[in-house]
């Protein structure tokens, strides 16, 4: 490897903003800065399938890559990229994060696999068939309970719904009408039959496609906090009062999502959260999915909701998710971690590697 490692900093744009891409005019500015700060050359690497080869054949030419790329962008999923990533990555290239990394870590059956860590409840199931949603989801809705419905791999509510009965059966009724809200921004709620719900849902199975279905969690009062990490540490968080999956007051229009207030990770009010993950939490996800601490994602996070206080007035936490494909913005205490452990990353990877 040269002296200073070439680092490339990949996300999805068009040819226009292939071809004007720079280091400064972007959203990634302070990440390309804070290499520089340790003389670390990083290029932009705009990415999109339809010059796949052009991407490829710029990531030959450097030691390692950070790619921050929503598992849907466009109406079209990442399958191309987490190909050429691969091969990319078979040829000696840090990757970051792999993509046969996300399948385990990053994609919503992680919820089901450590529902019975003490951040899951255990009340959570999986539906790798429509046949299988069709069977068990009129079940869990019977007693009156709302659920949160959510596709394997997704960003920005896309494929989260929150469905519940209008009135709790007091006689079977083969296909009940449901309300049901979808998380997408501006999404209005609605009522609908059972079975067209669950046909709509449809394409949420096409392939290896499944769904999570999880008691919904009420994120008033006290919002939902998100935990940043780099690989095992935890680097920062962010508070949120989210509104996705709130019913607004009759007559008005949908609920807009609040501002995303971003604190170090030396934040007093999460220093318990912070222990929880770094002692616990991240050690169990690790040992249950079977990734290295130098596999973990360079920059991650872990949505949690609050869960009842314990006996002695401790907050607890419910796992809402954990996003690894493209996590950004996130706080500037993470940055220079996140530097330090790409550079440690691209000279392990080269030695594991050669």
């Amino acid at each position: 490897m040269n002296q200073d490692p070439r680092i490339a900093i990949l996300w999805h744009g068009d040819r226009e903003s292939r071809n004007n891409a720079n280091v400064r005019d972007n959203k990634f500015s302070k990440v390309f800065e804070t290499f520089q700060q340790y003389n670390v050359n990083a290029v932009p690497a705009v990415y999109h399938e339809d010059f796949v080869e052009e991407v490829r054949q710029q990531l030959s030419q450097v030691d390692g890559v950070l790619v921050w790329v929503n598992p849907i962008e466009g109406g079209r999923n990442r399958a191309i990229l987490d190909r050429m990533l691969r091969d990319v990555a078979s040829s000696g290239v840090f990757v970051s994060t792999h993509p046969d990394v996300i399948l385990k870590l990053g994609t919503k059956e992680v919820l089901y696999q450590t529902r019975e860590m003490s951040w899951g409840g255990g009340d959570i199931h999986l539906y790798k068939s429509i046949e299988e949603l069709r069977q068990y989801l009129p079940v869990r809705l019977a007693n009156g309970s709302s659920r949160v419905l959510k596709q394997n791999r997704g960003n920005n509510g896309n494929g989260v719904w929150r469905a519940e009965l209008v009135e709790s059966m007091t006689a079977p009724d083969p296909d009940p009408i449901v309300r049901i809200l979808h998380a997408l921004r501006d999404s209005t709620e609605s009522e609908m039959r059972l079975s067209e719900f669950i046909n709509q849902c449809g394409d949420y199975f096409i392939g290896d496609g499944q769904m999570i279905d999880q008691p919904f969690h009420s994120p008033v009062p006290d919002g939902m906090v998100r935990c940043y990490m780099t690989h095992n540490q935890v680097v920062g968080f962010g508070h949120q009062y989210v509104t996705a999956l709130l019913r607004p007051q009759p007559g008005s229009g949908p609920l807009q999502p609040q501002p995303r207030i971003y604190h170090p990770e030396t934040k007093p009010e999460f220093q318990a959260l912070k222990i929880k993950m770094e002692t616990e939490w991240i050690p169990q996800l690790q040992h249950l999915l079977d990734v290295d601490t130098e596999s973990l994602p360079v920059i991650w996070d872990a949505d949690f909701l609050y869960g009842p206080k314990t006996a002695s007035g401790e907050d607890t936490y419910v796992l809402c998710e954990i996003n690894v494909s493209s996590v950004h913005p996130f706080p500037d205490s993470a940055l220079s971690r996140l530097v330090e452990t790409t550079i440690a990353s691209v000279l392990h990877y080269r030695k594991r590697t050669v």
